[in-house]
């Protein structure tokens, strides 16, 4: 079957290069897709389009430019990657299984110094379901499989997750944060609503166990999907006088629950929301999005990645030129030709740091395996399982902040920005809250206008 798999890749999903880096990302969002009796391939382009997910996917791509033209890391050796869209947690392994074969064939039970590996790291995928059903493939080998979103407790086990780290914040961190903040207000009667998935649900069983020795009673709780009945729900928040509801759901979950909210005039609630919607940019400009009241999140600093944006508008001129030669390989189609370079760069711009540090982090532990100089790099057989412990050693600084890997395999950044929805449909940076080297809490209450 990976036969059907072999055909030449278009670039935006494929460069060539000495040392190849697999990419998952989720361009299309397949969630709702129905059962099926038997095993089908998945068409990811019938599906909607994630224009955040799909800024992530293109700062892979720049990231991997960006080290190629550097003097000083890698010299002389490219990289490449293979990128695929990781639409779907249960129906996209042809791109897992392409990643894990060579010559179209995969050897599970060769030794692994007699393996030839088409990949010395993975990076992706951004979710904790989708982490979970796709990192065993590569933890016998212990191939690094590097995730820029999912934060789902389970992954620190190493017994079951060897080579997998994570450069975003893990959920412990997040429900900490939250926690806070509900206890600096002195809010004591709260709604946890979650997306019915594994991120969500490892969040609310979180939250339940921290508030236990605090004054925080959580007064209701619900998981939502695409069936949830949110007049329902809100019916019920309503009935017990809920006025602080904790949103802790993936993207698309959230859009959902707030849209219908709009649309069912919720009014004058407080929502806290975590650092996967928090920066919504389409939610922040929804007509009638005051009217819920006052939303408070946390999310990742905000920063600026020099060369990004100049990479996107190049990018959109050279695909119209392109734009009517074949785009489909492996089920790879980007829709690019339906948006442009300011859509991309106004898309949601949360976990771009992580997706930016996976890559050098990967780089970095290339440049130390390869024992790499001013005059360049050793000619070195390397294996995946060489390249996993330096990246467990990295200790260098990226964009003025340390990339350090904690025993769990997680990146100590441990630092969050407190935002506020203003009235201009900003998420106005209003405070912070830090971990390393020790807590830290701040928060300016005088910036916050209370819509309720």
């Amino acid at each position: 079957l990976l036969g059907l798999f072999l055909t030449q890749c278009r670039s935006e999903f494929n460069l060539k290069g000495d040392f190849i880096i697999g990419g998952l990302f989720g361009i299309h969002d397949a969630s709702d897709t129905v059962h099926h009796d038997r095993p089908e391939a998945i068409n990811c382009s019938s599906h909607q389009f994630s224009a955040s997910n799909y800024r992530r996917f293109q700062l892979m791509r720049f990231s991997v430019e960006e080290i190629n033209n550097s003097t000083s890391l890698l010299p002389n050796v490219s990289l490449g990657y293979e990128m695929f869209d990781h639409c779907s947690d249960a129906l996209s392994f042809p791109g897992v299984f392409r990643l894990m074969s060579v010559n179209g064939s995969i050897q599970p039970w060769a030794e692994p110094n007699d393996k030839v590996y088409k990949v010395i790291a993975v990076i992706g995928p951004f979710t904790s379901t989708e982490a979970m059903t796709v990192a065993p493939f590569f933890m016998p080998d212990l191939i690094p499989v590097v995730s820029y979103g999912s934060s789902s407790s389970i992954f620190s086990s190493k017994v079951k997750y060897p080579s997998f780290l994570r450069t975003g914040n893990p959920n412990k961190d997040v429900i900490d944060v939250i926690v806070t903040m509900v206890q600096h207000f002195n809010w004591s009667w709260v709604a946890f609503l979650n997306s019915d998935d594994a991120y969500a649900n490892d969040g609310l069983e979180l939250f339940m166990r921290k508030i236990k020795t605090t004054e925080i009673c959580l007064a209701y709780t619900k998981s939502v999907n695409q069936n949830t009945d949110y007049s329902q729900i809100f019916k019920n928040i309503e009935d017990q006088r809920i006025n602080v509801i904790i949103v802790f759901a993936s993207e698309v979950a959230a859009e959902a629950l707030i849209e219908s909210a709009v649309q069912l005039n919720v009014t004058n609630k407080v929502w806290i929301a975590a650092d996967t919607w928090s920066l919504n940019k389409r939610l922040l400009k929804m007509n009638g999005i005051r009217n819920i009241g006052t939303v408070l999140g946390l999310s990742q600093p905000a920063l600026t990645i020099a060369g990004f944006s100049e990479f996107i508008t190049s990018f959109e001129t050279q695909s119209r030129y392109t734009e009517n030669m074949p785009q489909k390989f492996c089920n790879q189609v980007s829709n690019w030709d339906t948006w442009r370079a300011k859509d991309i760069l106004d898309a949601d711009p949360s976990f771009s740091y992580p997706v930016y540090s996976a890559v050098y982090a990967i780089a970095h532990a290339l440049h130390k395996v390869l024992q790499c100089g001013t005059a360049g790099c050793n000619n070195i057989i390397v294996y995946p399982n060489m390249v996993l412990a330096e990246i467990q050693k990295s200790n260098f600084t990226l964009l003025n902040r340390t990339v350090l890997f904690d025993e769990n395999g997680v990146l100590r950044s441990g630092l969050f920005s407190l935002v506020f929805w203003n009235s201009s449909g900003d998420a106005e940076e209003v405070g912070l809250y830090s971990f390393y080297p020790t807590v830290t809490f701040f928060i300016n209450i005088s910036k916050i206008n209370w819509h309720t």
